[in-house]
């Protein structure tokens, strides 16, 4: 890792515009090889254990007002946090992050995140526009969240018991409502590629997948190069526990298409055992920008993909969607109102 500029000593920031990175005194640029690769191991290398000399130079550091963990490289003496835009924040004794494989580099700076933002909430009828009208690149932070990236072959054996409704008519034409039960079993397959899960508590799942996908060819190996100007989440999920919640989620999924390919009416009773018949995982390092905002004493965050520039979720403009509430409750109205005049209900 280049520590500081060769030509004035000054302090270093990976610019992706450049490919490199680039001295913020002279503006003088050294490019950065990117190695693309992308492969995942079996989930018998896990060398969650394993810390390498990059994760020793790292200092953890704790923000005193929200809670968040993050790093900061040897060089960095300062940072903001991405999550609340605070300050005040302190170094702890609290370290540990595994061997990272790969990481996706910023593909774009702070000025063009910003003109990403600012169209995003234009063309966003329901958005606060007035939380974002003023925001500038000080507010913008960027950072790298650390995630396992997943490949699963599965199998999964199911029975069960589903039932279905339908409407017959007895000898005399009236009409009944019965209920009839179907015993269901057999195999399903699926493969799953680039499950991903995030491995900070910081930031909800739910949060990372308004901002997915990201491209993972564009990965590259890890080199600490990339760091320079960022910061990095701190991992405090075990590994264990993120593949947990991806077989979790694959056991939910595969109740959802199983239910969609018979199209019962209701579940009586429904087992499934998944077999993982192969299981790979990278820990990957994947762009995150971060916008901080307060208004009117209330603090904001939304995060975009800084690959790709997509936008996750933006505070909605309640005014509107009280308007639009309000609208579609008088045309419901409006419709029964003329539905009982037509049918001579009401005169």
């Amino acid at each position: 890792m280049i520590e500081n500029c060769k030509n004035c000593g000054g302090k270093l920031v990976f610019s992706p515009k450049d490919k490199g990175n680039i001295c913020e005194n002279c503006r003088s640029i050294f490019p950065i090889q990117y190695n693309y690769n992308f492969k995942k191991k079996p989930f018998e290398e896990n060398v969650e254990l394993k810390v390498d000399n990059f994760a020793r130079s790292l200092k953890n550091i704790k923000c005193n007002s929200c809670g968040a963990n993050m790093m900061l490289n040897k060089f960095q003496t300062q940072a903001t946090c991405p999550y609340c835009g605070s300050t005040t924040i302190e170094e702890s004794s609290k370290k540990r992050l595994m061997y990272i494989d790969s990481i996706i580099p910023f593909s774009f700076g702070k000025a063009e995140a910003l003109k990403r933002l600012k169209k995003e909430v234009a063309k966003k009828f329901y958005a606060d526009k007035k939380i974002f009208k003023n925001v500038s690149e000080n507010e913008i932070y960027g950072a790298y969240v650390n995630t396992f990236v997943f490949d699963f072959n599965t199998a999964t054996r199911y029975s069960g018991v589903l039932s279905y409704t339908k409407n017959i008519k007895d000898r005399e034409g009236n009409s009944k409502t019965i209920t009839e039960h179907k015993n269901i079993s057999g195999i399903f397959d699926k493969t799953y590629r680039n499950l991903t899960v995030e491995a900070n508590s910081n930031l909800e799942q739910r949060d990372l997948l308004s901002v997915m996908p990201f491209e993972y060819g564009s990965a590259v190996d890890f080199q600490d190069d990339f760091m320079h100007g960022y910061l990095l989440e701190y991992e405090d999920k075990m590994f264990n526990d993120c593949v947990d919640y991806a077989m979790h989620f694959i056991e939910k999924d595969v109740e959802r298409e199983l239910l969609k390919k018979y199209q019962c009416d209701s579940v009586v009773h429904l087992s499934l055992h998944t077999d993982y018949l192969d299981k790979k995982y990278n820990y990957c390092l994947l762009p995150v920008y971060f916008i901080s905002k307060v208004e009117k004493n209330k603090k904001y965050t939304v995060i975009m993909n800084g690959q790709t520039g997509k936008v996750g979720r933006l505070p909605k403009n309640k005014f509107r969607v009280f308007l639009t509430i309000l609208l579609s409750l008088g045309i419901l109205v409006g419709f029964v109102l003329l539905i009982l005049f037509m049918t001579g209900n009401i005169s």
